[in-house]
């Protein structure tokens, strides 16, 4: 038989075994805890507008973050050159993340922004959308239909000009260059220098120097443009699409650049902006990998695709590792592209 203080001396160690295996539990983070449940996060955005496809794509996709993430995010339109130094500088812990489009590399290999902010000083995280509908607009009664027919236009009127309104180191400073390098190998230099370049900048801009005459076609979206092509809107300020970069799904009445034969590479162009998230250099990656499964359940949600739908942007999203792979071969396109295309300030 047991002596009773050996009982006790047993009890007591079992007690402290088990008080030490709940301190280690308490302490030990669990392996697939969730990052960003009650947390507060800040998405900023390459713009000041709200307006705009890079605000209404954010505003549309942090609605689907929230539900999937369980976060508390807010949309910041802080601009470009702020949105770049907040991804620099902020912490690597997934709080604080930027969703632009592909401004975010254009920016540098136009000269616009420093090496500091290539891709490779960022961590790539999914992409949560597309927009199609980045485009051309001239006024109703411009005497070409469509920038293909423009091509034509110039030929027959050496004594011409177009002035293009477009915003350097963007998507606009793109369709611009991708125009004149086929009008140039097409149709010849004469007639690709007839072509000028106007400085613009937020849609309300460039709209103001059609009707003031400041510019003959101007850069925008197609969603912020489509009150303008209604009929029975004011003569002086009807607009008429003439070169939409990408296919807009139920909108086959509208000249969209590959299909006008309009090329890059050789090959008709149709070029979507590419939304991504892009997260602070260091970033773990376990908070990507909970933003690529927050990212899917969005994709697979059908009010999220009908939301998209609404706005002509289409809910096309890339797991991290396919999205950055997918920017990286589309930035080296359009690096080659460039690297035969003229300075667009010496058009101006």
């Amino acid at each position: 038989m047991r002596p009773k203080f050996l009982k006790r001396e047993v009890i007591i160690l079992k007690r402290l075994i088990a008080l030490v295996l709940v301190l280690v539990l308490a302490l030990t983070p669990v392996a697939n805890a969730a990052v960003y449940e009650n947390q507060r996060v800040r998405i900023v955005i390459g713009s000041t507008a709200v307006s705009g496809d890079s605000y209404m794509v954010a505003d549309i996709v942090n609605r689907y973050l929230q539900k999937y993430l369980g976060c508390q995010s807010k949309v910041d339109p802080v601009g470009a050159n702020e949105a770049f130094a907040t991804i620099k500088t902020a912490a690597p812990d997934g709080m604080t993340f930027m969703i632009f489009h592909d401004m975010t590399y254009l920016g540098v290999l136009f000269g616009s922004y420093s090496a500091e902010y290539d891709l490779e000083n960022m961590v790539i995280g999914p992409r949560v959308g597309q927009n199609p509908g980045s485009c051309f607009a001239a006024k109703k009664n411009a005497p070409y239909k469509d920038m293909r027919e423009m091509a034509d236009w110039l030929k027959a009127n050496p004594d011409k000009t177009v002035r293009l309104s477009v915003e350097l180191g963007s998507v606009s400073n793109l369709g611009f260059v991708i125009y004149y390098v086929w009008l140039h190998d097409l149709y010849g230099e004469d007639v690709a220098n007839q072509l000028r370049f106007v400085l613009g900048g937020s849609t309300d801009t460039k709209l103001q120097q059609l009707w003031d005459n400041n510019a003959d076609v101007i850069f925008g979206d197609y969603s912020s443009f489509l009150q303008y092509t209604a009929e029975g809107v004011d003569e002086q300020l009807a607009l008429k699409y003439v070169g939409i970069l990408d296919k807009i799904p139920g909108r086959d009445d509208v000249p969209v650049y590959g299909d006008m034969g309009i090329t890059m590479d050789g090959k008709p162009i149709y070029f979507s902006k590419d939304f991504l998230i892009y997260l602070p250099k260091g970033t773990p990656e376990a908070v990507v990998a909970e933003l690529d499964e927050a990212v899917a359940k969005m994709q697979a949600d059908p009010d999220f695709q009908a939301d998209m739908a609404k706005m002509t942007y289409a809910g096309n999203t890339l797991q991290s590792k396919e999205a950055k792979e997918f920017i990286y071969a589309k930035r080296d396109a359009i690096k080659r592209v460039l690297s035969v295309a003229p300075n667009i300030e010496d058009l101006e």
